[in-house]
């Protein structure tokens, strides 16, 4: 009987001990999937953080563009498609804008001659726009702001040149029209040469 009490007590004290190590085990499993799901719930924060301020920084974003692109649509009429892509669109190079202000000063200077210029020696002075035109015509451009302001060029040009023709062939009234559509082109290509 002795022997069968020792033997129950071995059983009951190895009972004891598997179930401590098995309530240990499960202790440190527990803390263990404890410091995971922390772990991932500050993952999940600082993700949704992280989200919200990608949201935040594309309002603001979105915010700038929109103000900009009201900016210009208050100084060329186009819609909000055009003027998006119009700001957007990447900035020339120097070599371009060099090229754009030496085509301008050659203008001024073609206009200021052919203004002051008797209707009967105007030949070359338009022939020396067309000139320039054909220069302008010639340039390859690299952005589609860049080509939208050489379009706006080029209609600015061409009524100029028709309307100096008009004005040599005394049709002073098709003549000012002309020029005035040269004038609001030119408005148009300058407002696009900030953005470009």
């Amino acid at each position: 009987m002795k022997k069968l009490i020792i033997g129950f007590v071995i059983l009951a004290v190895a009972a004891i001990g598997f179930m401590y190590k098995s309530s240990k085990d499960k202790s440190e499993r527990l803390a263990k999937e404890a410091v995971e799901y922390q772990q991932k719930m500050e993952s999940e924060r600082i993700a949704e953080e992280q989200e919200k301020q990608a949201i935040i920084a594309n309002k603001h974003k979105k915010a700038i563009l929109d103000s900009d692109i009201r900016k210009l649509q208050e100084k060329y009429s186009m819609d909000y498609a055009e003027a998006k892509q119009v700001i957007e669109s990447p900035t020339i190079s120097d070599s371009d804008k060099m090229f754009y202000v030496d085509l301008a000063s050659k203008w001024t200077d073609a206009i200021k001659v052919a203004s002051s210029t008797s209707r009967i020696a105007l030949s070359q002075p338009v022939k020396d726009m067309q000139e320039i035109k054909r220069d302008l015509e010639a340039k390859q451009t690299s952005t589609y702001c860049e080509s939208k302001m050489k379009d706006e060029l080029i209609k600015s040009y061409d009524y100029a040149i028709d309307g100096f023709l008009q004005f040599m062939q005394k049709n002073e009234l098709v003549s000012d029209v002309f020029l005035r559509a040269s004038n609001e082109y030119q408005k148009k290509a300058t407002a696009l040469i900030d953005y470009c």
